[in-house]
């Protein structure tokens, strides 16, 4: 059922939730981690808010409504996108509109085209990217550092980021970042036990991360850059959570196997892309929202197709019965 689903999928939020508390708490004391605490809070308090008018307005039982839009997944998915030195404000903006625009006036749960919490972090990203608590997180994270330097790094530059991030902290998660981003180890371990539960189909971050891998890894090869090129850039910002989490919205994937495979690649591709040669340090969220536009095409194209083979199927049997 879909309860159940959402209830498998806000385990998983909540086990990568902890573990972005606790690397709060590391990194920035009883400050930052209060603030993380405020920034969930607010988050589902102005989801629940939102849903309740708007269930108020159309004249519909507002606890069944809320009950069955799941809006608090989109309000946990939003704060683990941001960092937990962000305002409350800022967190409180984002989360309106992720709801209101991204999600009620296309029809609610179900009907929105573009993930919600994709609008909202991109509101966060091109809005309120300073608007933080003051002096609550200290030093530059792993995606600044890369993007400053173009992510082709020279051989000095290479050494000198892998001594500020080694890949075991990468992959560990113990550095400054968004507060579901940073732990690789976590993000997999959530995403293998979502697809066992069946919650999430794992063709698409096995071929969202591994297209990324494969393009960096080409690039990173022709530049003299080496692997350690392709590893820093999958293992860096919200590449893996954004797989496990965004990408995986089977409100707004293709409904066709082959569509989930093709969304999945062109989502690589824009990630890459923006990454390269856009002025944004990071691609992921951007890049989810213009497959999102793309869905209703590639359904189109590989529904047709589907549909082709089937009808094929089916004049083909009963002559082959005949036959027989």
């Amino acid at each position: 059922t879909t309860a159940k689903i959402m209830a498998y999928l806000l385990v998983a939020l909540l086990v990568v939730y902890a573990f972005g508390l606790f690397n709060a708490y590391n990194l920035g004391g009883m400050a930052l981690l209060s603030n993380a605490v405020l920034l969930m809070a607010v988050a589902v308090a102005v989801t629940l808010v939102t849903e309740a008018v708007w269930a108020k307005v159309l004249k519909q039982d507002i606890k069944k409504y809320i009950t069955n839009s799941f809006g608090w997944i989109t309000a946990v998915i939003l704060v683990l996108c941001v960092k937990a030195d962000t305002s409350p404000y800022a967190i409180g903006v984002a989360t309106f509109i992720a709801i209101f625009f991204g999600k009620l006036v296309f029809g609610g749960f179900g009907q929105n085209i573009f993930n919600p919490a994709a609008v909202g972090r991109a509101v966060i990203i091109s809005s309120f990217a300073g608007s933080k608590i003051a002096d609550a997180m200290a030093g530059a994270t792993p995606t600044a550092t890369l993007s400053s330097a173009g992510w082709l790094l020279s051989n000095e530059a290479a050494a000198s980021f892998a001594g500020d991030f080694s890949l075991a902290s990468l992959f560990l998660g113990n550095y400054g970042g968004a507060l579901g981003e940073t732990s690789v180890l976590i993000l997999v371990l959530c995403g293998i036990f979502l697809s066992v539960k069946e919650v999430i189909d794992w063709r698409v971050p096995a071929v969202y991360v591994g297209t990324i891998f494969l393009g960096t890894l080409i690039i990173g090869l022709v530049n003299g850059c080496g692997v350690s090129f392709a590893l820093n850039f999958i293992m860096t910002g919200g590449i893996f959570f954004g797989a496990v989490f965004m990408l995986t919205d089977p409100v707004t994937n293709p409904t066709t196997r082959a569509g989930k495979i093709v969304f999945a690649g062109l989502a690589a591709i824009f990630t890459v892309l923006i990454r390269l040669f856009a002025n944004l340090p990071e691609g992921v969220c951007f890049s989810i929202l213009l497959v999102n536009m793309l869905t209703p095409v590639i359904d189109k194209f590989f529904a047709c197709k589907q549909t082709d083979n089937e009808k094929k199927y089916n004049i083909g049997l009963p002559v082959f019965v005949l036959a027989v």
